[in-house]
């Protein structure tokens, strides 16, 4: 049966009606074996009838408390709810079974100490209901509409405006001219250090030696470097070695 059959008024009356029928069967039967337990402890009849409601009624409120309990909480609800159902059961079988005729010692101070047990446990699980958090739920679909925070907005600004400052060719930002022209500046400015010096310079030093870019700097060497290495400085000798 799919879920949309399930969601139908008739199929879901076919499907709790039963369920509830056999749920008030059973809390009859066993609440009239917790009355003959309690009453064979001695516990007048008035007080001897509260005892299916209290042991019944545990046992809904610590289910009730499993749908909204988690972890360690949930695993105590359902703790309770075996253990009030386990108490009905056997008070059930016990009676069933002839075994109540004559109560013991133990059984009637388990009957005495049961009433404060149950509202000690009940207590605690209404405390833990009453601590749940309602968790606010973020839509899938919109999940991308929450906006961040503004510390980080202006953080991204921040680095989106650094980023495109350092994108801009020195050039540009020196008012020099067109590319073409810083990269002419850029090659005289290796060939003049290759005059001098005898290799060619690297690309930070031309960079700041002909006041561009590094990419335009870059450009500029490997041209030059494509070409051969530069010429040796001329060598200057002695004027003795001259008249020689």
């Amino acid at each position: 049966m799919s879920r949309p059959d399930l969601a139908r008024p008739g199929v879901r009356a076919a499907i709790w009606l039963p369920g509830l029928l056999v749920a008030l069967g059973a809390a009859v039967a066993t609440a009239h074996g917790l009355f003959e337990v309690a009453s064979a402890a001695g516990a007048p009849g008035v007080i001897a009838g509260l005892y299916p409601l209290i042991t019944d009624g545990l046992a809904l409120v610590a289910y009730a408390a499993t749908t909204q309990l988690t972890g360690t909480g949930r695993r105590y609800a359902w703790t309770v709810v075996i253990l009030a159902a386990g108490l009905s059961g056997l008070a059930q079988a016990a009676y069933l079974a002839g075994g109540v005729a004559a109560a013991s010692t133990v059984l009637r101070f388990g009957v005495g100490a049961w009433p404060a047990l149950a509202a000690a446990v009940a207590a605690h699980l209404l405390f833990l209901i009453s601590t749940v958090r309602p968790s606010a739920s973020v839509q899938p679909d919109h999940a991308s509409d929450v906006q961040p925070d503004l510390g980080d907005q202006v953080q991204a600004r921040r680095l989106e405006a650094r980023t495109r400052r350092a994108a801009v060719p020195t050039e540009r930002l020196n008012g020099s001219g067109s590319t073409a022209k810083a990269r002419e500046r850029a090659l005289n400015a290796a060939l003049q250090h290759a005059s001098e010096a005898g290799r060619w310079p690297t690309v930070s030093a031309l960079e700041t030696l002909a006041a561009v870019s590094r990419g335009t700097a870059a450009t500029a060497l490997q041209q030059l470097r494509n070409q051969g290495p530069p010429n040796p400085p001329p060598t200057v000798t002695g004027e003795s070695s001259a008249e020689s």
